[in-house]
């Protein structure tokens, strides 16, 4: 059993190495999932090519376009997202680890507004434009482009520029005993 573990993680390492990571972020990437397999990894998270296609970012249509992978939980995401949305991230699915994974093109930022509804109630937000852009457990969440504010007289209408957040995750980890 500890030569299929340690294959497995061989496997991986190789694979995001692959995929361009660099050799401390793989590191560390494989240390943290390692501590949340308790017992065999291919198991709990599947094989290991579908986890580093799940953990590396596909290549953007647009080469300028920014994709950013995130987690929150269901007491702070609503929050976030609106937070975010006005930052010009555009929640695009959310993953099968429940990662909102955003894209954001840093020249031309859009911005967004999220509602998040019980799956399986039909329940929908009221309002026109309302499009699905993530499924998981048992919430979906919906998305529609903000309208653009109107320009303040004798300003040039300037947005703020956006920023990607300090940290990658927004809810602290659990202790263990």
């Amino acid at each position: 059993m500890a030569e299929e573990q340690t294959a497995y993680w061989d496997e991986m390492r190789e694979l995001l190495r692959g995929r361009g990571l660099p050799d401390g972020h793989t590191e560390a990437v494989l240390a943290e999932l390692a501590g949340a397999a308790h017992g065999d990894p291919a198991g709990r998270f599947g094989p290991a090519g579908a986890l580093a296609d799940m953990l590396t970012p596909a290549p953007a249509a647009d080469e300028h376009a920014e994709i950013w992978r995130w987690s929150a939980d269901t007491y702070a995401d609503a929050a976030l997202l609106d937070r975010f949305g006005a930052e010009g991230w555009e929640l695009e699915r959310v993953d099968s680890l429940g990662r909102f994974v955003c894209r954001r093109d840093p020249e031309h930022p859009r911005r967004w507004e999220y509602r998040r509804a019980v799956t399986g109630t039909g329940g929908r937000p009221a309002g026109v434009g309302w499009q699905p852009c993530g499924t998981w457990t048992v919430y979906t969440w919906f998305k529609r482009e903000k309208p653009v504010p109107e320009p303040v007289r004798g300003g040039d209408g300037a947005q703020p520029a956006p920023s990607p957040p300090r940290r990658r995750r927004l809810f602290p980890r659990r202790r263990r005993a």
